[in-house]
């Protein structure tokens, strides 16, 4: 059975009043192979740092192997890195290169002798214990790199875009041996990059990152297929996001048509965003479509074509490998398991009743004043911006209700409060913490109502 191997558990990591990491929560598996990837500038490698010794978290604790390791020097945790520039040492040959962490440790030199040429052999450079550092190939360092990484029987090994520097084909045959050097090692690795395809290559669990903050945790196929936000689904590969209706659980409409999907847990008629990935769409006749364009350009991409076809003024990108000549109708068709639908930001949206007053019920408790003359017992669909619903204490609220998530948007932060089973997400600069309990108040005025629509076919 699988343990824990690092638990990161609040992590907040500030330089001066510039905030890299928030509340930051993740485990570890132990001979997981873990990918931290995410846009420059995220908080991965400061993440990976704090792992590694090399920096301490402004708040937060480290667990690793059970242990708490807040303070604990880089050189007395059972952890090596390899990063971006790999840190050979220029005066050294490949052997002492690799042997260095061994001496340190006061082994006997023919163990070192032994350990060194089975590294060396694990990452295929046999015979180049004599050789100069400075006539090695980037390649070839990356791999010296390793060995000295691995050479010291590391429980957890930490790689900081040790890839970049290398060139397309090479980055590419790197990506599949380090993927199987971590299988017969039976180490967890954690890796740091930006690239999406050495993400979804090489992981068993990739942790998407912006701003710090975590947005989805999933295997690479669950975060390629069922990304849960819009800059997951744009961070991972292409996709088409559009304006669509959920007029019912695994109904959604959008296109002026309806269409079967997989999602449920939606309110019905929210609004939400489709999310449909290039490779899902498929050209048919026009005639036997719901949706109808007309193919605006093309390009040949080697295994493929992109077509992009101009629906209603906005552009679908289509990947297929037939060709099709610009300026004709096609249509288009997907199939249900390839409809993604995600919660769209910004906005509350839950189904409700007409009470006396224009009141109107969200549940059995939770009844929330508006402006609206509608008549008492009219289903609903109710709408309130994030940024008009306030927090405020719970003696001047309508209700209270307790913080399950922050998130954190520029200045602003999506602070998620529980309250009878319904979450209410409120937009906000001011400054809360998971697990506060707080009162919850929205103005009539920006309590939206609409007639709930009979369900679409």
């Amino acid at each position: 059975m699988q343990k824990v191997l690092v638990d990161l558990k609040n992590i907040c990591k500030s330089f001066g009043d510039t905030e890299v990491l928030h509340d930051f929560n993740l485990y570890i598996m132990e001979n997981e192979f873990v990918t931290l990837l995410g846009p420059s500038g995220c908080g991965k490698t400061t993440l990976l740092r704090m792992i590694g010794g090399f920096d301490s978290p402004t708040s937060g604790d480290i667990y690793f192997d059970g242990k708490l390791i807040n303070g604990v020097e880089p050189n007395k945790r059972e952890i090596n890195t390899v990063f971006q520039r790999y840190a050979l040492f220029p005066h050294l040959n490949v052997f002492d290169n690799v042997a260095f962490g061994l001496k340190l440790k006061k082994m006997e030199k023919s163990q070192i002798k032994e350990e060194v040429e089975a590294a060396l052999k694990l990452v295929k450079l046999e015979g180049f214990e004599d050789r100069k550092i400075d006539t090695l190939s980037g390649g070839q360092m990356q791999r010296i790199a390793m060995a000295r990484a691995i050479v010291c029987k590391p429980k957890l090994l930490l790689l900081d875009e040790p890839l970049a520097a290398l060139d397309l084909k090479l980055r590419q045959d790197m990506q599949y041996e380090l993927k199987e050097m971590q299988k017969k090692l039976g180490i967890t690795f954690i890796y740091v990059t930006h690239d999406q395809e050495e993400a979804l290559t090489m992981s068993d669990t990739i942790v998407v990152m912006n701003e710090g903050r975590i947005l989805q945790i999933g295997t690479p196929e669950m975060i390629y297929n069922e990304p849960k936000t819009r800059f997951v689904a744009n961070f991972i590969g292409e996709s088409n996001i559009v304006e669509g209706k959920m007029l019912k659980d695994y109904l959604v409409k959008f296109e002026g048509a309806s269409f079967e999907c997989v999602d449920n847990g939606f309110s019905k008629n929210e609004d939400v965003d489709v999310v449909i990935r290039p490779e899902d769409l498929e050209i048919i006749d026009a005639k036997d479509a719901k949706i109808k364009g007309v193919i605006d350009s093309k390009t040949f991409k080697g295994v493929h074509h992109e077509i992009n076809i101009i629906v209603n003024d906005k552009e679908y990108t289509v990947h297929t490998t037939k060709d099709y000549p610009l300026g004709i109708e096609v249509g288009l068709t997907v199939s249900p398991e390839n409809i993604q639908i995600m919660k769209k930001p910004g906005l509350n949206t839950f189904s409700g009743v007409m009470d006396y007053d224009g009141k109107v019920k969200i549940s059995d408790n939770i009844v929330l004043d508006s402006e609206s003359e509608l008549e008492e017992g009219t289903a609903v669909v109710v709408r309130i911006l994030t940024g008009d619903v306030l927090l405020d204490d719970i003696d001047e609220s309508d209700f209270k209700g307790t913080i399950k998530d922050i998130k954190k948007r520029g200045i602003y932060s999506d602070v998620y409060v529980e309250s009878e089973n319904i979450i209410f997400v409120s937009s906000t600069s001011k400054v809360h913490h998971v697990g506060d309990e707080v009162g919850v108040w929205i103005k009539p005025e920006k309590v939206k109502l609409e007639v709930e629509e009979d369900e679409g076919d």
